[in-house]
């Protein structure tokens, strides 16, 4: 690295003057000769010297004239963009997205609490009690015991209500100004793939045993001359699951944010151009970035239930190989 960035300095750095040439001893007749004064250098070495000044002087120009449109200017809108959906520094914690992954299953486990609270005492549940009770009941009877197979599906239900309302929460929490969506983050999105990979395996196993599990891998009947082609495919087959998890999560949760923020970009962008084309942009600006937002909320339900349900149905594929 040390020798990659001292090549790229040499190579920038401006050509040192060439070594100059030895004087010619002076000839007799040139010593009888008088001496031509040396204080006063000629026209064609003055002129020479202003022209060889010239590009040295017009690169501050150019550098004056760069900065003081980068401080006329401010970020770029790329900037601003990856700024908001990026991940980085938050006040004195270094990741923005692990800060609100804690917060967000903090949220969540406050959530459960309360909502088991409202139980005590025989009592029907109400409010916040009722709305988790209906999810945890849709998840269980639509989504795990369908997919997964009537009594296998009631054990994996708490896990699929823990990805579907951290999901859920974690996107909600992101539409507040000045938060982050830590499911924006490829991080989080592979931890939750690679647990929902566990629970495949898991499952698969528990049910079938290990030779049974990598058995039930390849489809009944296969002729033995296509093995050899259908093994390695069924075992990538197993891990482009979690990934299709990671990137559908990660890239959904990232548009959103980005289409909000550029779209609220267009204000100062065309401000630029004109303070009335800023004025007139800014309705229609506010307009389409609230349009997003309302979107974003029916995004962050259909995001958790589509994670929870792929993950319900790959787990009855490797509980169930023969369906």
């Amino acid at each position: 690295m040390t020798a990659f960035l001292l090549a790229l300095f040499l190579q920038a750095a401006p050509a040192q003057p060439a070594t100059p040439a030895v004087e010619p001893t002076p000839t007799p007749a040139a010593e009888s000769a008088s001496p031509a004064p040396q204080e006063h250098p000629s026209a064609e070495g003055e002129g020479h010297a202003a022209a060889s000044a010239a590009p040295e002087g017009h690169a501050p120009e150019a550098a004056g004239h760069a900065a003081a449109e980068g401080g006329e200017h401010g970020e770029s809108p790329a900037d601003i963009i990856f700024h908001h959906v990026l991940d980085g520094p938050y006040f004195v914690f270094k990741s923005k997205h692990l800060v609100f992954l804690f917060v967000v299953a903090l949220l969540v486990i406050l959530m459960a609490q309360l909502a088991l609270r409202s139980y005590k005492g025989g009592h029907v549940p109400k409010g916040l009690g009722a709305a988790v009770e209906s999810l945890v009941i849709f998840i269980r009877d639509e989504v795990a015991e369908p997919n997964i197979g009537h009594g296998d599906g009631r054990k994996f239900t708490p896990l699929l209500c823990s990805f579907f309302f951290f999901i859920l929460v974690a996107a909600l929490f992101g539409l507040i100004p000045g938060t982050a969506t830590s499911t924006g983050n490829i991080s989080v999105t592979l931890a939750l793939a690679t647990v929902s990979f566990l629970a495949q395996q898991w499952a698969g196993i528990s049910k079938n045993g290990l030779v049974g599990h990598f058995h039930g891998l390849v489809p009944p009947g296969m002729p033995w001359l296509l093995l050899p082609i259908m093994i390695p495919v069924e075992i990538l087959g197993m891990f482009t699951k979690p990934f299709a998890l990671t990137v559908r999560l990660f890239a959904n949760m990232l548009a959103g944010h980005m289409v909000i923020t550029t779209l609220l970009l267009l204000i100062p962008l065309m401000g630029q151009l004109h303070w009335l084309a800023g004025v007139a942009m800014t309705p229609i600006s506010l307009v389409l970035a609230v349009f997003i937002m309302l979107l974003e909320l029916l995004v962050a339900f259909v995001q958790a239930y589509i994670f929870t349900l792929l993950t319900a149905i790959f787990i009855g594929m490797y509980a169930h190989p023969a369906h």
